[in-house]
């Protein structure tokens, strides 16, 4: 068996209360070759005496704060924790998140027997107050690396940030978590690693749980334009990976991609336009209006979208114009 170091980077912001109970479920790892590093987002409750305690008892736990001259927000911790860390093997995990006491385990055996892979995810299930309770099972419906990048760009392949495993050589000098958003990050994050043509394996198993029923650290409410943005621009970076022909997905899956992606992007467009003065929304209109230009659009659908969007940006409405179903490739007509 393995001996070799895992560092586990959590990201925390005003956790005291929940935060106990996922390091106490970090410390019930059966492998035991790790280094728990604690990254602070500025919390004001008793977060700090709440580590202090867990250090003065295991010294593989650390506490470190975020630097004053990094973005607030997980994604900087999490980055800012990679950076301290000096583990062979990086798991990054949530502050209210529970590990099974396996979970590094079988990750670990997984990569040391298949050095061609780059992570290891897990599948997880849904909890609210105790994990005995856990009920709904996080599991996508493509699980496999074939056509991987073409699924996890659809959603049918996804990975939650805890679920993961990662060999550090895959990361090292890459840009990880991008620090300027505040929604999509993840998925931003593992869209890149598969542009890269690192390999992965799913482990089917149920090997952490996933807590819900209360604020998360980077979550955002779906009214909140910023986040809407977030996801907005996030389909504008995999629109421009596409367009660019770095990626190895066949020239007609592009296509279909393509009108997938400009179907995303409209809808949060019309969320956006919802909460935003007009002047805001220009930038996402034009942005749109590029992408149009690379389909192939039959007359009655182009005529249709450019007065929606029009529409949208001068009255709030119009909503049914630019929802087409032959846009989302996951519909069936």
């Amino acid at each position: 068996m393995s001996n070799k170091l895992v560092s586990i980077i959590i990201p925390t912001y005003n956790r005291a209360d929940l935060l106990g109970e996922t390091l106490n479920s970090v410390a019930k790892q059966i492998y035991t070759n790790w280094e728990c590093l604690i990254i602070d987002d500025g919390s004001t409750d008793e977060t700090a005496s709440l580590i202090a305690g867990y250090i003065d008892k295991d010294k593989r736990f650390q506490y470190h704060q975020r630097p004053i001259d990094r973005i607030k927000g997980a994604n900087a911790c999490r980055n800012f924790g990679f950076e301290l860390s000096k583990g062979v093997y990086i798991k990054w995990f949530d502050s209210d998140d529970i590990m099974s006491s396996d979970f590094l385990e079988k990750q670990v055996a997984v990569l040391e027997k298949n050095k061609e892979l780059g992570f290891c995810a897990a599948f997880s299930k849904i909890f609210t107050k105790s994990i005995h309770d856990a009920s709904e099972d996080f599991i996508p419906q493509m699980i496999y690396d074939t056509n991987a990048l073409f699924h996890f760009i659809l959603g049918e392949l996804y990975f939650l940030t805890p679920s993961s495993l990662w060999r550090r050589e895959v990361l090292n000098n890459k840009e990880l978590y991008d620090e300027t958003l505040s929604n999509a990050q993840e998925t931003d994050f593992n869209f890149r690693r598969l542009t890269e043509n690192v390999r992965f394996c799913y482990i089917e198993d149920v090997l952490f749980f996933v807590r819900r029923g209360h604020k998360s650290i980077d979550s955002e409410a779906s009214t909140n334009p910023i986040s809407l943005q977030s996801q907005f621009y996030y389909f504008q970076k995999v629109y421009k990976v596409l367009n660019s022909n770095e990626c190895n997905i066949e020239e007609d899956k592009i296509k279909k991609l393509k009108k997938y992606i400009i179907y995303r992007k409209l809808h949060f467009f019309y969320e956006i336009r919802l909460l935003l003065k007009c002047n805001k929304s220009i930038r996402n209109f034009k942005s749109i209006l590029e992408n149009l230009k690379d389909v192939n659009l039959n007359y009655y659908d182009a005529v249709r979208l450019y007065v929606g969007i029009t529409t949208i940006i001068l009255t709030k409405k119009g909503f049914r114009l630019i929802h087409l179903k032959r846009f989302d490739i996951r519909i069936k007509d």
